[in-house]
């Protein structure tokens, strides 16, 4: 059975985003993963590291929001409010301006290159089975916590499941961007 174009452009978006991780992170010894252009950067290791941490939180409410969504069905294309579309858009790279992440979405100290890919190949996994998941849901009338606000927040800031799932995507081009710049950096070591 064909997927809604919405959710098969998802799974497209998230197979690339996976593609394009392993063109960057192909070949790399733990030095190059960890290493930094200058002190305010991050390594191409911290990127996927925040990735992790980032798409890990979002995993639980993504799963809650296609459970308690169940009755609410639809067929794309989806159209999304306006802070929702500016949310995305302001993730897109090449990155025109700078954000700090939250302090719970910061990448941890020690970063393995193994264990950090593994993981964002297990985490980018489950976001592909979640996405497919919601095949059939009205995603923009599905609302969902955002994992990363604090709770106080948590309970009136919604946003819709299409909204999230395209969120996730163009972050992790943003931050696969990022670690992207940092490889082709003049410094990088050989």
């Amino acid at each position: 059975m064909a997927l809604d174009p919405d959710i098969a452009m998802l799974v497209i978006e998230i197979e690339a985003n996976l593609s394009h991780a392993e063109s960057i992170t192909h070949g790399l010894t733990r030095e190059q993963f960890q290493w930094r252009p200058e002190p305010s950067r991050w390594s191409i290791g911290e990127c996927f590291a925040h990735l992790n941490v980032t798409n890990g939180f979002t995993l639980g409410a993504l799963e809650t929001g296609i459970a308690r969504g169940r009755g609410k069905k639809g067929e794309g294309p989806f159209q999304y409010g306006f802070l929702t579309r500016k949310f995305i858009a302001s993730q897109e790279p090449p990155a025109k301006k700078k954000f700090s992440a939250p302090k719970v979405l910061l990448p941890p100290a020690a970063i393995d290159l193994v264990a950090t890919l593994a993981e964002y190949r297990r985490i980018s996994g489950e976001l592909k089975r979640l996405t497919r998941e919601s095949d059939g849901l009205h995603l923009a009338r599905v609302k969902i916590e955002m994992p990363a606000l604090p709770a106080v927040l948590r309970a009136f800031v919604k946003i819709p499941l299409g909204g999230q799932l395209l969120l996730t995507t163009t972050h992790d081009r943003r931050h696969l961007w990022q670690a992207e710049q940092v490889r082709n950096d003049p410094g990088f070591p050989g």
